[in-house]
């Protein structure tokens, strides 16, 4: 289905029955990224964040923002007519839902974040990555989606799906060939890691249950979760074993005990 908030036209599927988790992609994907996650019990809403997917790509960069991005959401949500449910967010989408839980907190549940950053701490840290984010949106609107989905399958952080199957792998290509440059440069220059704010010191305030989930190989995002339970003692860190940054893709029937033990 689509449903328009503010001339922003959104794309969104339901899939299950039960109690409700939005959940939202990371970058330069889309929410067929979830397509092998059932979860007993529960009804899955999955969102194209804009920019991405089938929702709508503007050219003007405002509606990447963050501030857009989690009140948008917020109206859509209440147009599906939900007043309570849980959120499950991947790498972006995770940091986007974290912002959303602190915003509109008495509407979670429950918490989901995978391989999710709370953004970069300290000036030179956010000053350094806002640089790299920038260079790459340039690079991107220079060269190309097909050269973007080259370096980023490249990226060390996703060695390890190399091992995943042709059919796996041609799947997640295809979904980021799918972007077009503009979109995803507004969104790494709005809501990217060196210019969303720094949610660390923000965590302690979340008072619902939060399940951390991260890969074996991924060490920067192992730290990070252990962060995030050292911050808020609500917080359970997991890390499935053989397992980088794409947990859900990478092992998708440990991903879904995960969860399902967590819920």
């Amino acid at each position: 289905m689509f449903i328009k908030i503010e001339n922003i036209k959104y794309h969104i599927e339901v899939k299950g029955e039960g109690k409700p988790i939005i959940c939202l992609h990371g970058f330069s994907e889309n929410l067929s990224t979830w397509e092998f996650i059932q979860l007993q019990g529960y009804q899955l809403i999955l969102i194209d964040v804009i920019g991405h997917g089938k929702s709508d790509k503007p050219k003007h960069r405002k509606y990447y923002s963050l501030k857009v991005m989690v009140r948008h959401l917020n109206k859509l949500i209440s147009k599906l007519g939900l007043k309570r449910y849980s959120m499950l967010g991947y790498s972006m989408g995770g940091r986007i839902a974290l912002a959303y839980a602190l915003t509109y907190p008495k509407e979670i549940d429950k918490l989901i974040l995978e391989s999710a950053s709370y953004g970069e701490y300290g000036f030179f840290n956010r000053l350094r990555r806002r640089k790299n984010d920038l260079n790459l949106a340039r690079s991107i609107e220079r060269n190309g989606i097909q050269w973007f989905n080259q370096y980023w399958s490249d990226l060390s952080i996703f060695k390890s799906q190399r091992r995943l199957s042709k059919a796996i792998i041609k799947e997640i290509g295809e979904r980021r060939l799918l972007n077009q440059a503009h979109a995803l440069s507004n969104t790494l220059q709005s809501t990217g890691q060196g210019k969303f704010p720094c949610l660390k010191n923000k965590i302690v305030r979340l008072s619902m249950l939060i399940l951390f989930i991260s890969g074996e190989y991924d060490k920067k995002y192992e730290v990070v979760g252990k962060n995030f339970k050292k911050l808020n003692s609500r917080v359970k860190h997991i890390v499935i074993n053989g397992c980088g940054h794409n947990t859900h893709i990478e092992d998708n029937s440990a991903f879904e005990k995960v969860i399902n033990d967590f819920l």
